[in-house]
């Protein structure tokens, strides 16, 4: 049961990273493009949480962790030379 409910989940963010690659491509403004690159990033966070689970290694948890920062910090630096046009 939990294996079908796992292939579902892949599925279902498989459809939405589909979407996200989308507004990625087609968004009208920048910061549209940053918001669908985040999803995309969190996508592949749980892709690896997922994976992890299915192969039951749990030290892929970690990379998810430290990659989820990094995107956070990422964005915030994008948006904040959108916005100000410098980052210091």
């Amino acid at each position: 049961m939990i294996n079908v409910t796992v292939n579902i989940v892949v599925i279902w963010l498989f459809i939405l990273g589909l979407a996200s690659l989308y507004r990625a491509f087609k968004g009208p403004t920048a910061t549209d493009r940053v918001a669908a690159m985040n999803m995309i990033v969190t996508m592949v966070v749980l892709y690896t949480i997922v994976f992890s689970f299915t192969n039951a290694s749990y030290y892929y948890i970690d990379v998810a962790l430290v990659f989820n920062l990094a995107a956070f910090i990422s964005t915030i630096c994008i948006l904040k030379f959108l916005r100000e046009g410098r980052l210091f």
